[in-house]
């Protein structure tokens, strides 16, 4: 029997393919113009995707010999965990790969909000500055950080927040322990609602489900004092983009940072573009040349167990965890 066949859909870190080269035959898309995983697919035992590539259901219907899907990144919104689960294929991430980056973005979009710095920047390089007291801006010491969504990337940002910064951390997870966050030094409050109205900033942590679709909207944005920030890394249509846009216009909150939108990247004359007590970034807070590497790493890792018969860490369908 000859060597397991991996297809490596999107661009990868060296680092990953070295792994996987040693014990299985790769197939990797980006070096092969004219090739495509819809044609691919069907001899592969495994697939490495990232957010770009649909995995959906028309696609595992040609995959026969499939075994395992693996994600390179976090969010798996673009992978039909239902179908693969039905066909028995074991789907996994890389859930701790850009932990440490994300996080770090987070208190960029933090600082740059509270500092009002790329409003600052914007109006130097037009020359419309008139004089400091127009970005007049905030300490951070002392302040409440609200995080929704108490997972890795969310701790993350509230312990940097809080060594950095002395901010009073308070958060809202339904599927965190009371206790283990209690143990951090952390409040976490019985209900998303208390903590949009008591935070000064609210940074958004959590997964792109049917739950969280439009979690953000405008009654949620009413609950929020009209000085608080909202910073959201996780997935566009978390936030309803029309509402964020209603109350930052009118100044209802004092200014949002998205990292990530509904449709990416946003089309130039996005609403939101327009305002200065908004800032964007293009879905890069987990691009750093360490998170890259990581993932890459992981995720062959996880493909290469899958492929021996052993359980995966990182496994997305609950009857396959370790």
């Amino acid at each position: 029997m000859g060597k397991k066949i991996v297809v490596v859909a999107d661009p990868t870190h060296n680092s990953g393919l070295e792994i996987l080269q040693k014990e299985v035959e790769v197939i990797y898309l980006p070096d092969l113009p004219g090739r495509t995983l819809s044609e691919e697919v069907k001899q592969a035992n495994a697939i490495v995707v990232r957010g770009k590539t649909k995995v959906d259901r028309n696609l595992l219907d040609q995959a026969d010999n499939l075994v395992v899907i693996a994600k390179h990144g976090v969010g798996y919104d673009n992978i039909d965990v239902q179908a693969a689960k039905e066909k028995g294929i074991i789907v996994v991430n890389t859930p701790t790969a850009n932990t440490e980056s994300v996080a770090e973005h987070n208190v960029g979009l933090i600082l740059a909000l509270h500092k009002y710095i790329c409003a600052a920047d914007r109006a130097l390089r037009l020359g419309k500055f008139k004089k400091r007291e127009d970005y007049l801006g905030v300490e951070l010491k002392g302040k409440v950080l609200g995080v929704i969504g108490l997972g890795r990337i969310g701790l993350e940002t509230a312990r940097k927040c809080r060594v950095a910064f002395d901010m009073e951390i308070i958060g809202y997870d339904p599927y965190a322990s009371k206790t283990e966050i209690g143990a951090s030094g952390y409040i976490k409050m019985e209900s998303m609602h208390n903590v949009l109205r008591s935070a000064d900033c609210v940074v958004i942590s959590v997964p792109l489900t049917r739950e969280t679709v439009g979690l953000i909207g405008s009654t949620e944005l009413n609950l929020m004092k009209a000085s608080a920030f909202l910073v959201n890394s996780s997935r566009g249509k978390i936030i309803n983009e029309d509402a964020l846009y209603d109350h930052l216009f009118n100044k209802k909150i004092a200014g949002a940072a998205l990292d990530v939108f509904a449709i990416e990247p946003p089309n130039t004359d996005h609403p939101l573009l327009s305002l200065d007590n908004f800032i964007a970034t293009p879905h890069i807070a987990g691009v750093t040349a360490e998170a890259m590497e990581r993932m890459s790493i992981t995720v062959a890792e996880e493909t290469v167990r899958v492929l021996r018969g052993e359980k995966p860490r990182y496994s997305i369908n609950p009857e396959f965890k370790a």
